[in-house]
């Protein structure tokens, strides 16, 4: 059977259509094994609000203090994981809810000191998934630990997505808030690291898109069969895209 990592952005939670989990059963009733990745970016500043913790970030990344760390991995992984798992349980599948700590799936090295408590995952488990998917949706968060020192490290969501598909060489559907990368006002139906550079550069492509165009870039360089961002709230998106409609953007090399 072969895998597909969805990875569904915190922006798109708030607003995931019931479809997308019917395509995901679907999908398995297709012997496909679909493996999710969640972030929770609104969630995470909700929470940071009412707790009076700051907040800022440098080039797409959430700077993550120790209280910040604290109040996003409470977040990720005692609120947000487990309402998507229940949410995914009401249907006719059966979805379980882990993280980077939990059967030691991922490594994490820092990333740089200046995003502070940030990681970015190394040595995927595949085993691991593969045991999990013979009967279960994994659900993943995006915390992880680094295994010499103990550290948690919050992980951009996409990051650890791209990871997780290099290490497989899967294909990754990334469901987003937005329909694709859009230049000019018009979404792109493909691009690759060329054009993507030239975008950059440009300031055509900025903000948080950077480092999930860069990554995408990387994961399919070591790996990854393609990585497609497309809208989360749109009708059926994982059926359209996996029958190869034209939604979204495809990065391939």
């Amino acid at each position: 059977m072969s895998y597909i990592v969805i990875k569904i952005g915190g922006s798109t939670l708030t607003n995931l259509h019931d479809s997308t989990i019917e395509d995901i059963a679907f999908l398995r009733q297709q012997g496909f094994k679909p493996i999710i990745v969640h972030g929770g970016g609104p969630f995470i500043n909700e929470a940071l609000e009412q707790q009076g913790v700051p907040t800022q970030f440098k080039d797409g990344l959430r700077v993550t203090t120790r209280e910040v760390l604290s109040v996003t991995s409470q977040t990720l992984i005692g609120s947000v994981n487990p309402s998507l798992v229940s949410k995914i349980n009401k249907s006719d599948i059966q979805s379980v809810g882990i993280n980077g700590i939990d059967a030691k799936l991922f490594d994490v090295i820092p990333l740089d000191d200046k995003y502070g408590y940030v990681g970015e995952p190394t040595d995927v488990d595949t085993s691991v998934l593969a045991s999990l998917t013979e009967q279960f949706v994994p659900v993943i968060a995006s915390i992880g630990q680094h295994r010499s020192t103990g550290q948690l490290y919050n992980i951009n969501a996409d990051t650890l997505a791209y990871k997780i598909a290099q290490f497989l060489q899967a294909p990754i559907y990334l469901l987003s808030d937005i329909p694709g990368v859009i230049i000019d006002e018009k979404v792109q139906a493909t691009l690759n690291a060329e054009r993507i550079n030239h975008y950059i550069d440009q300031a055509s492509i900025y903000g948080g898109m950077i480092p999930k165009v860069q990554d995408a870039v990387q994961a399919i360089e070591s790996g990854c069969e393609k990585v497609v961002i497309a809208a989360g709230n749109e009708s059926h998106i994982i059926k359209k895209l996996q029958s190869g409609q034209n939604v979204g953007t495809t990065i391939q090399r």
